[in-house]
């Protein structure tokens, strides 16, 4: 037995025997160039590119009427799309009505005929025989069909009824996807709105970082402020220092300021790890750097007292790295400073890189250095400043000042015995 898609199906075969045919006809946009559209094409007025495609189309696989038209499926269709219109719901209501009725006009001449037969005469000829032989063999033959149509029937609700069921799915499944994607949507905002959060926490985070930062410098600097023109720089992760300083992320570090007196100029070191300038990546290089201070309007400008850096020995040897130099009162870092520091300006060649970076060095010990920064207001001797940076930095300032001064007074007196005893030989010489 065929499926009932199948039966459906095999009628639109026969359509043309049925007189279903479409006849050959003209046109209706023959005269049309470019691109047609017709009612005629399908129900979905389709377009077609050309007179000919349209043509094509219309003659290779024209529109036909619903064999169930007579029974309320009044679409015209394709034979191409034949198979998708049976599975469609009217047709299958149309089909249902159709079966209905002629299941009822087969009871209906099934009664007719065992009418008849109860009427007919009680002798029994042997027409009378073959008369009642093919009217059993005809309700044989209707019994089957009956039965086939009944069978048919099943199929058909039990087709509408997966339909309905997979109608009910589809809707089930349309409405868990939207409740998916709605939720989807919420989650994702909410994780949008997370992201602002992480990034606010992020920044608040950065800001406070900063502002310790700041706090901790400046408590820092409040500890280590010196008033006396004086300052020692301890300065720690030197390595970490050197490898930024080698990638540029930080040429340079300052020092924490000073102070050449509670009302005097306000000073800073600027270091170059890694050199700068010319003497980049072969010395370090150690600037001095004015400062604007409280009370620039009433000091003397330019600034002009020699500068003196000392980088510290560690190992008690006593060899520190000694340098000075005067400034050019013409430059504008010695003039008052106008922002908040003066153009930095020192030693470029301080010291040699490969005497500082090699194992073992005595000027950088658990990965720290310390450097001196020295205001020469009293004029002291070069040759004192080994002396005056030998002294023990433990002791109060006012007894390094003694020392120095008491070294001063006693090498001027040596010098003077050196040449008392020195004159009469030079009298001699000249004699």
């Amino acid at each position: 037995m065929k499926p009932h898609n199948a039966v459906a199906s095999n009628v639109y075969d026969n359509a043309q025997e049925s007189g279903y045919e479409t006849q050959e006809k003209p046109h209706p946009h023959q005269q049309q160039a470019s691109v047609h559209t017709s009612d005629d094409c399908d129900n979905k007025k389709r377009k077609c590119s050309s007179l000919e495609e349209h043509t094509f189309v219309s003659s290779t696989d024209p529109l036909i009427p619903c064999v169930l038209a007579h029974w309320g499926c009044r679409d015209k269709i394709r034979r191409s799309e034949v198979h998708e219109h049976c599975l469609t719901k009217l047709h299958q209501n149309c089909l249902l009505l159709c079966i209905h009725h002629y299941v009822l006009t087969i009871h209906a001449g099934m009664n007719n005929i065992q009418i008849s037969a109860d009427r007919s005469k009680p002798t029994k000829t042997d027409s009378d025989l073959s008369y009642t032989e093919s009217i059993s063999d005809l309700y044989e033959q209707n019994t089957q069909l009956y039965e086939t149509l009944t069978i048919l029937t099943g199929g058909i609700q039990t087709l509408m009824q997966d339909a309905t069921r997979s109608t009910n799915d589809f809707a089930y499944l349309t409405s868990s996807m939207n409740q998916y994607c709605q939720e989807k949507v919420k989650l994702h905002q909410a994780v949008e709105e997370q992201h602002v959060q992480l990034r606010n926490i992020q920044m608040n985070q950065d800001i406070i970082q900063h502002e310790l930062t700041l706090a901790k410098q400046t408590r820092d600097n409040s500890q280590q402020t010196n008033y006396d023109g004086t300052f020692i720089w301890k300065i720690t992760d030197v390595d970490k220092l050197k490898i930024s300083a080698e990638s540029g992320r930080q040429p340079s570090i300052y020092s924490p300021p000073f102070y050449s007196s509670l009302n005097g100029y306000k000073m800073c070191m600027r270091l170059y790890l890694n050199g700068d300038g010319l003497a980049r990546s072969t010395h370090i290089s150690l600037f001095f750097v004015l400062m604007r201070g409280e009370y620039d309007a009433i000091l003397k400008w330019p600034f002009h007292f020699k500068i003196t850096f000392c980088l510290f020995d560690q190992s008690g040897q006593q060899r520190h790295i000694i340098d000075s130099f005067r400034p050019d009162v013409k430059s504008d870092s010695f003039q008052m400073p106008k922002t908040s520091m003066n153009v930095a300006s020192g030693i470029p060649k301080f010291c040699p890189l490969p005497m500082l970076m090699q194992d073992g060095n005595n000027y950088i010990k658990s990965d720290t250095m310390f450097i001196k920064c020295i205001v020469d207001f009293g004029e002291i001797p070069k040759m004192i400043l080994p002396y005056t940076l030998s002294l023990n930095i433990g002791l109060p300032d006012y007894i390094q000042k003694h020392m120095i001064k008491t070294e001063i007074k006693r090498r001027n007196q040596l010098s003077s015995q050196s040449q008392t005893i020195n004159l009469p030989s030079t009298f001699q010489s000249c004699e």
